[in-house]
């Protein structure tokens, strides 16, 4: 039976300004997919990468202004400012489960209420992209960045001087609110810069910072409380870190948003001076030509909940949700329970002790980073080379599969280890196993998200983060007295089994994406 001629892109998103080039000409689109790669290049009017075959996605302009055409090193500095300030976010929300102790003591808390405050920075974290996300498609990709990291490490240091725990609460809220922009529009700024073939590594090299962020703020955490046994210090820590990613924003980030459905002679000049860009990176260029580039405010947030409705997003990311919460789980175990003295059931480490076991999570992401990036660009290859030169989003999902075997295994392996007490070298193995997975996993997530909705990347990123800080909300509340009820076997057991269950999930998605992508329509 004949395929009906349904388009990758709608009529609705046809350029009918007449750009100087079509971003997705009609030789790129397939059913439900782009083409990819063309076996006969001389026959082709698309524009080619250097090996003569891949198809180069969104199809570049001649304007240099374009950041597809940007230099390399341009777009890597960007890549790496973006992946510092994901990184920054997560990295002050989990440095608070290494002083909960001591703050405890000091402020004659229960540790459930010290760690409440971990658990409204994730929620606010979450909250947080509800706003970010919207404001790039009105107010500009880099403006956002700006303002919101300039508020988040302000409030970072009035988390550091906070004098009682009511200020410090509040504090933090604050802090998960504002500093949260750069995991949820980072995407954006990738999709903005390199090539639909390109994207998956760039992914995973931003993401090997942001997946492991949430185990470096312990680990450098515990250390400091293990040299100064200050509280205070390890926010300090979290200042520089905040700050440093503020220097690499002034001195690197520029607007990444180029409206390709305006021809190159009508495009609004940019500046090469290091004052024009800045005035990009402030807001005054976006300003100044609001009007003819940018969304209104309404269309903006319309689009991001529209997002949410498309049956591939919301069910993926459910299973991403499934996924991603019992790494938050396992951080607040670990800090509770192997600082807690042996007389009391815990392991009794020092600080020191309990820095250096979140090293295993930090290699297993290495890992997953290293494998990923070879392994995606193989599927997605042996994929285009058995369809005829056309990709389809589906593909991303396959790495999913080899994903949950790691985080099953590294559940159960924790969850045997934790209750009969065995050695950390047991606790070490399971947990490096579990986020070798999560890398992984969070990769593929993402890549076949913004595969299957490249008009919204900002969208896809923001909702890929809340269903992943959501989950941590939850679990923060739970985790610890659930384990310590029914043991550890037992609460460890079961989330293996939920994560089973999301793979179910990604195999739906994985067998009727294609359909209900084209049923749903894309983002418009």
């Amino acid at each position: 039976m004949e395929k009906p001629d349904v388009e990758h892109v709608s009529s609705d998103e046809r350029l009918d300004k007449h750009p100087t080039v079509e971003a997705f000409p009609q030789a790129a689109r397939a059913e439900g997919g782009v083409v990819l790669n063309v076996d006969s290049p001389g026959d082709s009017p698309l524009h080619l990468a250097a090996d003569g075959h891949t198809v180069l996605l969104p199809q570049p302009t001649e304007d240099p202004s374009d950041p597809l055409n940007w230099p390399s090193w341009k777009k890597h500095a960007i890549l790496l400012t973006i992946a510092w300030g994901a990184f920054c976010a997560d990295f002050t929300s989990a440095a608070g489960s290494a002083p909960i102790l001591v703050q405890a003591m000091e402020w004659h808390e229960s540790i459930a209420n010290i760690n409440h405050t971990n658990s409204i920075n994730v929620l606010m974290m979450a909250l947080g992209g509800l706003v970010w996300v919207p404001m790039t498609s009105f107010l500009g990709r880099a403006p956002t960045l700006f303002w919101s990291n300039l508020l988040g490490l302000i409030f970072s240091i009035l988390t550091a001087i906070s004098p009682n725990f009511t200020f410090f609460f509040a504090m933090r809220a604050l802090t998960g609110f504002f500093i949260t922009s750069a995991q949820t529009i980072s995407i954006a700024f990738i999709k903005d810069m390199f090539f639909f073939h390109e994207r998956a590594r760039k992914i995973g090299l931003w993401a090997l910072l942001y997946i492991a962020s949430p185990f470096w703020g312990p680990l450098v955490g515990n250390f400091v409380l293990g040299g100064t046994g200050s509280w205070e210090n390890v926010f300090w820590v979290c200042v520089g870190v905040c700050g440093l990613d503020m220097i690499l924003i002034f001195s690197f980030l520029d607007e990444t948003w180029y409206n390709r459905d305006i021809p190159s002679s009508d495009q609004p000049p940019r500046g090469h001076t290091v004052l024009a860009r800045l005035s990009r990176v402030i807001g005054i260029w976006e300003l100044q030509h609001h009007r003819l580039y940018y969304e209104t405010a309404y269309d903006s947030f319309k689009r991001y909940i529209q997002t949410l409705l498309k049956p591939p997003v919301f069910l993926i990311l459910s299973a991403y949700l499934l996924f991603f919460a019992w790494a938050i789980g396992i951080n607040i175990t670990t800090a509770i329970l192997f600082g807690t003295p042996r007389e009391f059931g815990g392991y009794g480490y020092s600080f020191n002790g309990v820095g250096y076991l979140y090293f295993s999570p930090i290699v297993g992401i290495m890992f997953g980073e290293v494998f990923g990036h070879y392994f995606n660009d193989f599927v997605a290859r042996r994929y285009v080379r058995k369809h005829n030169g056309v990709f389809e989003p589906e593909a991303r999902l396959y790495t999913i599969y080899i994903s949950s075997i790691f985080m099953i295994v590294g559940l159960v392996l924790l969850g045997q280890a934790l209750f009969h007490h065995l050695s950390a070298a047991a606790v070490v193995m399971g947990w490096g196993l579990h986020s070798f997975g999560i890398m992984t996993a969070s990769v593929a997530v993402t890549a076949y998200v913004l595969d299957s909705y490249p008009t919204a990347p900002a969208e896809v990123s923001g909702w890929s983060n809340f269903a992943r800080a959501i989950g941590g909300f939850g679990v923060g509340y739970f985790q610890q007295p659930w384990g310590a009820k029914v043991g550890y076997d037992v609460s460890f057991g079961t989330q293996a089994a939920i994560v089973a269950a999301g793979v179910v999930i990604v195999a739906i998605v994985h067998r009727y994406g294609h359909i209900l992508r084209l049923k749903a329509g894309p983002v418009r």
